[in-house]
């Protein structure tokens, strides 16, 4: 495979003539997300329709209700596409608009099912390696030591009695991943970089999970690489789910605000199933 992920999805797309007749409609940018709402005039999505997409906003700091709308999808694009490398990320609000805009564009082309896959871990994991802190998720772990791999130091998390959180730095990488059940990715490093570095270092009997709304793209390059399980956000009503990220909701809270949560299993591979 050439080029990084998120390349390779704007060439499939392009295949599939997804980005024809469709133009910007509104972005939404939240105190931790934002949302992208495309317009599809013809094509075949299947007519006039809205497209949205979820990605992690990286300047939470600077957030504002709302951006200029770019009048062609081209500009929307522009920071993911052509690169060859994730070495290009940058971690900026443009790239985090380009990947929800990228969401948007291939959620009519994925078959999702409804679920969680860090509640379907079979009672058979006993060390679960995740790159992002997924907080909320932990009280899903029973009887497991949860491994933490952080770019920022991790301050007091509560966790079940039975969990136990440790956390490392990411040069700390394959310590933390050696001899993990399952890994999980987080789609954040769609924007900050270091995607196809941790999918690479993770275990190859592992099940491996790329994880979280940003990450709701179309999976074929996902899992060229070896992933097992792509565990996006499918937006069913965008309307509802503005007015939710207008209001600061994160992933977590948007679910069930006009967002649910999906995942598709890569149907070749051979390591630990989650169901």
């Amino acid at each position: 495979m050439t080029g990084d992920v998120l390349s390779v999805v704007v060439e499939e797309l392009k295949d599939r003539n997804a980005l024809s007749g469709v133009r910007p409609h509104e972005i939404t940018v939240g105190e931790s997300v934002v949302l992208v709402e495309l317009f599809v005039e013809d094509g075949d999505s299947g007519g006039n329709e809205r497209l949205a997409g979820l990605a992690h906003n990286p300047e939470r700091d600077d957030a504002s209700a709302s951006v200029s709308v770019p009048r062609d999808l081209a500009t929307l694009l522009a920071p993911i596409e052509g690169s060859k490398t994730d070495s290009s990320a940058d971690g900026s609000i443009d790239r985090a608009i380009a990947v929800a805009t990228l969401n948007a564009l291939s959620s009519p082309y994925i078959e999702w099912e409804s679920g969680d896959p860090m509640a379907l871990l079979p009672p058979s994991v006993d060390v679960v390696a995740t790159v992002g802190l997924f907080a909320p998720a932990l009280r899903k772990f029973a009887d497991v030591e949860v491994r933490v791999i952080e770019r920022e130091p991790i301050g007091a998390v509560e966790t079940p009695d039975d969990v136990t959180l440790r956390p490392f730095r990411p040069t700390e990488t394959t310590m933390a991943m050696s001899g993990a059940d399952a890994v999980f990715v987080t789609g954040s490093t769609f924007v900050y970089g270091g995607l196809e570095r941790y999918v690479a270092a993770a275990p190859e009997l592992a099940s491996l999970i790329v994880v979280g709304a940003t990450a709701t793209v179309l999976p074929r390059p996902l899992f060229d690489r070896g992933v097992d399980v792509v565990a996006g956000a499918e937006i069913a009503d965008p309307d509802r789910a503005r007015r939710a990220v207008e209001a600061g909701a994160c992933g977590t809270d948007l679910h069930n605000r006009g967002v649910r949560k999906v995942y598709t299993e890569n149907e070749s591979s051979t390591n630990l199933r989650l169901r």
